[in-house]
């Protein structure tokens, strides 16, 4: 297995003399284990907010039905009656 180490860094843009400079802060690190069936494993860590979890690709998903892949629930609204009139004393709040 071979290990490889990334650093994860933001960029700070700030001004010297006449000329815009760009600092890169470290913030954390990323990990690569590739193993020797060809996969790759990655965990990041960012330990000013005490992160550190696994990466995975982004695979493309099929379109589903519905939020989130659930199909729409169908509910049935009770019937109201426009006809009747409503006072405020009626009213529940």
């Amino acid at each position: 297995m071979v290990i490889k180490k990334f650093n994860v860094s933001k960029p700070e843009q700030y001004q010297k003399g006449n000329e815009t400079k760009t600092m890169w802060h470290n913030i954390g690190i990323i990990t690569e284990f590739h193993k020797d069936d060809g996969s790759i494993g990655r965990i990041i860590e960012i330990p000013a907010i005490g992160l550190k979890a696994n990466i995975f690709p982004q695979e493309k998903r099929e379109q589903k039905e519905g939020y989130f892949g659930r199909k729409p629930s169908v509910e049935k609204i009770p019937e109201i009656n426009v006809d009747e009139n409503i006072s405020a004393e009626d009213l529940p709040f």
